[in-house]
């Protein structure tokens, strides 16, 4: 459902004001599946989909008064609100009572059901809820305050003013726990088998995650701002300047209720929170060490960060035409700009993770997970931080132009576009051994090997965020255009593009990339994945020339008209390489991980547990559907090893599609108007694939090839029903649509 209001109203000859609304609500806004599969392959969709529902508003209003023929002002005022909810169709309790298994009590009521993880060899798919999203209600709103004033002085165009906001988000994701229903892990320690093991109700490890900020959701609110001065300068007939300045503040979000925590890795580490109220929610055994330090004790206030307060953003271009005839014009500009979703990945950081623990039984039974076996004496508490002094990343972008005027009606546009990232956030794991062939034993249980960790009396979850990434990207673009002119219109784009980052931008985190040598940044160095390196455009629109109304056959009779005259043919067609993908396999066997390290590393960027084999040879063959790339070019890394498949080395695949419209007006009288259309949705039916998720999913996935021996499962390496798709939204199949459009 949706409704828009906007009324626009002359208050004099120099004032005008106008007010919008706009209310929407979807029910469902999305599709998504109960179960999601984990790292063990697709998720049972038998399992149905998720209650989702979302509403949104939003209020604006403006007034723009005219002061003479030179100054215009412009203010603007407006207020946003969008709530999502969540729910599972599963209760926990119920789903336990029902299969015969133990729920955490906590969980008996909560929605969701438990989870059971299939590790080693020939393994199912892993049976898992949407973990917090199972219970999940999120609401965010926005009030802003702009004003902007444009005074007109000789060759000088000024423009200048600035804008407020205040954010609020209030999320119940930070009272649940990723494990709250529980844990099953099943690694096959009694026969051998995961699967095997689950028969006999023999699950290797329990685990129930609680959560320690009770019922009070995270209710943040941070404050914006922004001061900007532009000049446009017009020195001379061929030649104008651009010239600008920004001053952004991007606050830090602090919490109503003051429920937040950070960490720090000085002296050995230490918790930080606001007050020693919030010290004590913390997990038991956070407060047991006693090393929980105050804002106050490191210079930061209740955001547990200090603001960034450095963001000055200058920006500088120029247009140039060459030569009397000024058929030829070059452009260029210069500007830096920091993207500021920095502050709402550390506000969802600094109010869950803190607040969690886990209680891990070993040895347990399936039908009693959560009253037999041992428990472990670990400190199954989450440390997360971010570096106090976190910084607004740095873009720098760049780009030059040449344009000329050709005979024919088309005009050529050459561009070089380039961007140098600074300062780009990254998560390290920070209580990880160097990768080592020397056995490192196991941590939760082996008091010799948790001493080797660098912060051995916190948990193996230790990471932090940081400024420590670059990259660079450039592109260059040719581009063929002729406007619309005598019936005919065509816009022709190539564009030749690379990127090179030691922090890849996976797409799905607000908070950085997960770093996968905790020791060496560089292991990460490539190209993003979706930074495509060719993309081919084609438009076009032509008035066939035939008809009544065309230059050719202008007397034919009307019958004839009808039939063949007064046709329009239109395309869209487009091609493009594929995004670079990183192959990974899962071990599955925690606390006991390849390479010694203590902590399942994620070497593709998924928060899960994933390590890069060793490439003995090119695995972009370009091969079939059946088999797209060869993964005997791949095997095991050596004992110690972490792999040496560098990030983004595998081509995925790449399309082509044509789309072709055909539009005809059969009536026109007496001001009506009705127009046949045909549209022709991937006229050629050529197939589309694209991976989604980089092919975490299981399209480069080689864990069964490497571990299993397998060399076909169905799905690594194979472009089957769950790659079908086009990344730009165009139909995956041939779709013929028919219509006729009425006008009067």
């Amino acid at each position: 459902d949706r409704a828009d209001l906007r009324i626009d109203h002359e208050l004099t000859s120099n004032d005008s004001l106008f007010g919008r609304v706009s209310w929407q609500r979807r029910d469902p806004d999305a599709f998504t599946f109960e179960n999601t599969g984990g790292n063990g392959g697709g998720g049972l969709t038998n399992l149905g989909i998720l209650e989702r529902s979302s509403r949104a508003m939003t209020v604006a209003t403006g007034w723009t008064r005219t002061f003479t023929n030179t100054i215009v002002n412009e203010f603007r005022m407006g207020y946003s609100a969008d709530v999502r909810d969540r729910r599972s169709q599963y209760i926990a309790g119920q789903v336990g009572a029902s299969v015969g298994v133990e729920v955490p009590a906590l969980a008996q009521g909560v929605p969701g059901y438990p989870q059971f993880i299939f590790g080693g060899a020939n393994r199912p798919s892993d049976i898992r809820d949407q973990r917090q999203n199972t219970f999940r209600d999120l609401d965010q709103s926005a009030f802003s305050i702009s004003n902007t004033t444009t005074w007109v002085k000789g060759r000088h165009s000024l423009r200048f003013g600035g804008n407020y906001a205040r954010n609020f988000a209030t999320d119940g994701y930070s009272t649940g726990a990723n494990e709250s229903k529980g844990q099953y892990n099943f690694t096959g320690w009694a026969t051998g088998n995961a699967f095997a093991d689950f028969l006999l109700g023999l699950p290797n490890t329990v685990r129930e995650q609680r959560n320690t900020r009770g019922d009070l959701p995270m209710d943040t609110v941070s404050n914006d701002w922004a001061l900007f001065v532009q000049d446009d300068f017009k020195v001379s007939p061929a030649l104008t300047l651009f010239l600008g300045l920004r001053y952004e503040v991007v606050g830090v979000f602090v919490d109503r209720n003051d429920i937040f925590a950070n960490f720090v890795l000085d002296d050995g580490g230490h918790h930080v929170v606001p007050n020693a109220q919030v010290a004590a929610l913390l997990p038991p055994g956070a407060v047991a060490l006693g090393r929980t330090q105050l804002a106050s004790d490191v210079g930061v206030g209740p955001g547990l960060m200090k603001t960034d307060r450095n963001n000055f953003s200058p920006r500088v271009g120029f247009a140039y035409r060459i030569g009397p005839e000024a058929r030829t014009v070059v452009r260029g500009g210069f500007g830096i700009f920091h993207p500021t979703g920095a502050a709402q990945g550390a506000r969802d950081i600094m109010s869950r993770n803190p607040f969690r623990y886990a209680i891990t039984r070993n040895r347990a039974t399936l039908q009693n997970g959560f009253t037999t076996g041992t428990v472990s004496t670990s400190q199954g508490f989450g440390n997360q931080g971010l570096d106090i002094n976190l910084e607004s990343p740095d873009i720098y972008q760049y780009n030059l132009t040449l344009e000329r005027e050709l005979p024919g009606d088309l005009g050529l546009r050459v561009s070089y576009l380039g961007s140098t990232m600074r300062k780009l956030l990254v998560t390290r794991e920070a209580n990880s051994v160097p990768a080592s062939s020397v056995p490192l034993g196991d941590i939760y249980e082996d008091p010799e090997a948790q001493a080797r960790l660098p912060y051995p009396i916190y948990g193996t979850y230790l990471n932090m965020t940081t400024n420590a990434g670059e990259g660079q990207f450039n592109a260059l673009q040719i581009e063929v255009n002729r406007r619309w002119r005598r019936g005919f219109a065509i816009n022709a784009a190539y564009t030749l593009s690379g990127s090179n980052s030691n922090a890849p931008d996976s797409g799905n985190s607000t908070i950085g990339v997960i770093q996968y040598d905790p020791y060496d940044i560089e292991k990460d160095r490539g190209p993003d994945p979706n930074v495509v390196k060719h993309r081919v455009v084609f438009n076009s629109t032509w008035d066939i020339p035939i008809g009544r109304e065309r230059p050719v056959g202008s007397t034919m009779p009307v019958w004839a008209d009808a039939i063949v005259g007064g046709w329009t043919l239109s395309s869209i067609v487009q091609a493009r390489s594929g995004p670079n993908l990183t192959p990974f396999y899962v071990w599955g066997t925690d606390p006991l991980y390849p390479a010694n390290t203590g902590v399942g590393l994620d070497g593709v960027g998924q928060f899960g547990e994933s390590w890069r084999p060793d490439v003995t040879g090119d695995p972009n063959t370009g091969g079939t559907r059946a088999r797209f790339f060869d993964v005997s070019a791949y095997r095991l890394p050596a004992d110690g090893t972490l792999g040496n498949a560098k990030k983004g080395s595998l081509k995925g695949p790449g399309t082509w599609i044509a789309n072709f419209a055909i539009y005809k007006d059969i009536v026109r009288a007496s001001g009506v108007q009705v127009q046949f259309t045909a549209m022709l949705d991937n006229a050629f039916n050529h197939p589309q694939f694209f991976v989604p998720g980089l092919g975490t999913g299981g399209f480069v996935d080689l864990t069964d090839y490497l571990l299993n021996g397998l060399d076909d499962n169905g799905t690594t390496g194979v472009l089957g029903a769950d790659t079908v798709g086009n990344v730009e939204g165009f139909a995956a199949g041939r779709v013929i649509r028919l219509g006729l459009r009425l006008r009067f």
